[in-house]
């Protein structure tokens, strides 16, 4: 059983075939066949079960990172700065760029629908973002993966303008020439280099910084949340803390995340959204905390841990002028 949001799939196994089922709804139909997890990264056209959310799914892109992990570095947020980042001090993670079913999207955590943003090839478009519905970030375990002799295996508007189906390929899902410009011209918004994560009291928060680019100064910033507790706990406040390479410390707080208070339940333990910052400067880091509140109206903070918003060609260039 895979839980969503508001909804919940069940999953029935049958001969190493396994169907969807609304927990209300009668018929069953056949999705595909089970494969074993694998430890190597995922090919482009790997069609996936999300672990916690329930959708189906297909990998567009793996994009190694470094995981940084607070617990096990024992850093503190605030001390942290871009310079003191070592790529020895993070462990290797595969993230994925994945298309997503809509149909079982529109069921699942509402704060996936949005999709993605990134910035318009038109350099003359100023202070414009677009968005790609149907599209998501997954972490490696979140990956449970299947085939399909479906053509069509996913309900996704952009599926066929990304990947061609060639039956004699495993798997059988092969990259267009379109997805691969589409991904190159936007790699900078696209891309994720690193991931960090913090777990307090038991609730695990992960996040990971995506350059939107040098016309905003733009970010955008991918967080989850994960309760490793059966104790139920909702979200209610944030609380944010910019530190800019100026000597700016700027303070934001708000009610909830995207519009939203999520509950973390047993039923539901797993919360994911994107937002977006803008700096005036092509260096800053980020953290901060999430105040939950348990059942009896107590409520504690979770950390945020600190991350990096760094503009590495900035300052790659800035290096090479400063050795003329």
């Amino acid at each position: 059983m895979f839980a969503c949001a508001r909804f919940q799939w069940c999953a029935l196994f049958s001969h190493s075939r396994f169907y969807f089922s609304a927990s209300h709804a009668i018929n069953l139909q056949p999705v595909g066949q089970l494969q074993s997890p694998s430890d190597s990264p995922y090919e482009p056209g790997q069609l996936f079960l999300h672990k916690h959310f329930g959708y189906r799914g297909v990998v567009l892109q793996s994009w190694p990172a470094k995981l940084f992990d607070r617990n096990v570095l024992s850093l503190r947020a605030t001390e942290l700065k871009t310079h003191e980042y070592k790529k020895a001090d993070g462990s290797n993670v595969n993230v994925y760029q994945v298309l997503t079913d809509q149909r079982d999207t529109d069921l699942c955590n509402s704060a996936l629908k949005p999709g993605i943003t990134f910035l318009p090839d038109d350099k003359r478009i100023f202070n414009t973002i677009y968005i790609v519905a149907g599209m998501d970030y997954v972490f490696h375990d979140d990956i449970i993966p299947y085939v399909s002799n479906d053509p069509i295996p996913i309900k996704n508007e952009y599926l066929q303008e990304f990947l061609i189906w060639t039956a004699d390929r495993d798997p059988p899902l092969v990259p267009t020439d379109n997805l691969r410009r589409w991904i190159e011209t936007r790699r900078q918004s696209l891309e994720v280099t690193t991931v960090h994560r913090e777990v307090t009291e038991g609730i695990r928060t992960t996040t990971i910084p995506f350059f939107m680019g040098r016309r905003l100064v733009g970010w955008r910033y991918l967080i989850r949340l994960e309760n490793f507790t059966s104790e139920r706990v909702q979200l209610r406040e944030r609380f944010w803390k910019v530190f800019s390479i100026t000597g700016s410390l700027e303070s934001v707080r708000g009610k909830g995340v995207v519009g939203m208070q999520p509950v973390l339940s047993e039923e539901s333990p797993v919360f994911q959204y994107h937002s977006h910052v803008q700096v005036p400067v092509p260096w800053a880091h980020m953290w901060g905390s999430f105040r939950f509140e348990r059942p009896n109206g107590s409520t504690m903070d979770a950390k945020i841990p600190s991350f990096p918003l760094c503009d590495r060609a900035y300052w790659s260039n800035s290096e090479e002028h400063s050795m003329e």
